[in-house]
């Protein structure tokens, strides 16, 4: 299994600098975003987090530095809030990641990952009162038929996840969401501190929650997230080993599902952090 981290957690700089600030820290490859390297004059809004447009030279820049760090890019970030209550802005994310779909077949990566979004209209990883309401499932469910059907004709892999903020907060409705969509294209994210809501995150229910998850949608993973969770009342992510979260465990039980994909790490964002976190997740996956 290789390790990686996704560019995410370095923040926006040159694609050369920001892929060679990776590879000295060790990594094996990237979950990466185009709007992480300066050359794309993107800013995320707290909508979409995908470029209106992508133009082959910054496809080739990131291949090209990809590949001089011998970093391979094992996903891509296609985040937007695919439940979003203005169907414009969840159109206008349909519409950037055909272009992303493309960008992403020409660097050669298998993945996309996603984020089934939320009622909340300022920002996509925020919780909202009317996130569990029909209407909002069916309009996340419409948006992932819709992209099923562009990862279909770009030969992409779509990767959704659970997140306590987003309409899919819990392994259920993952495997619901699947269902739904009805399409082999879309597959999960493993990312076992999502697994908890506020006052959940306890140490005595991390065993449970994790062979839960796996037990629902394991076979489907194809992109694992090494994020941690430290034990609270609320939700308070770190770095990994840092929280909760088992990674020996996590390993085990991708194993046991027979995971061909990357651990990515996440959620980290404090540099000096990243050789600790690295060294605990490649004992964990030894």
């Amino acid at each position: 299994m290789r390790i990686g981290v996704c560019t995410t957690d370095f923040g926006t700089m040159p694609a050369t600098e920001l892929f060679s600030r990776i590879r000295g820290y060790g990594f094996d490859a990237v979950q990466f975003s185009f709007a992480d390297v300066s050359e794309s004059c993107f800013v995320p809004t707290g909508q979409i987090e995908i470029p209106e447009r992508i133009d082959d030279a910054l496809v080739r820049l990131a291949a090209a530095e990809a590949q001089r760090y011998r970093l391979p890019i094992g996903a891509v970030n296609g985040t937007f809030n695919a439940a979003h209550p203005d169907p414009a802005i969840r159109a206008e994310g349909v519409k950037r990641f055909e272009v992303l779909a493309a960008a992403t077949a020409k660097l050669g990566s298998p993945i996309i990952t996603l984020c089934s979004g939320t009622r909340n209209p300022d920002y996509l990883w925020s919780p909202h009162d009317s996130n569990g309401e029909a209407s909002a499932w069916a309009d996340m469910i419409e948006v992932m038929r819709a992209l099923a059907a562009i990862a279909e004709r770009h030969g992409i892999v779509l990767a959704i996840e659970t997140e306590a903020a987003n309409i899919i907060d819990t392994p259920e409705k993952a495997r619901r969401a699947m269902e739904e969509v009805g399409s082999a294209r879309l597959k999960m994210v493993m990312d076992c501190a999502n697994l908890f809501h506020a006052g959940e995150a306890k140490r005595a229910n991390v065993d449970s929650a994790m062979r839960h998850a796996f037990a629902l949608f394991g076979g489907e993973v194809v992109v694992a997230h090494g994020k941690d969770i430290r034990e609270s009342e609320g939700i308070d992510f770190c770095a990994a080993g840092e929280g909760i979260v088992d990674f020996a465990l996590f390993a085990r039980l991708l194993a046991e599902s027979c995971f061909q994909g990357d651990m990515m790490l996440h959620g980290i964002f404090d540099e000096e952090k990243m050789p600790a976190a690295l060294a605990l997740m490649r004992r964990a996956c030894a």
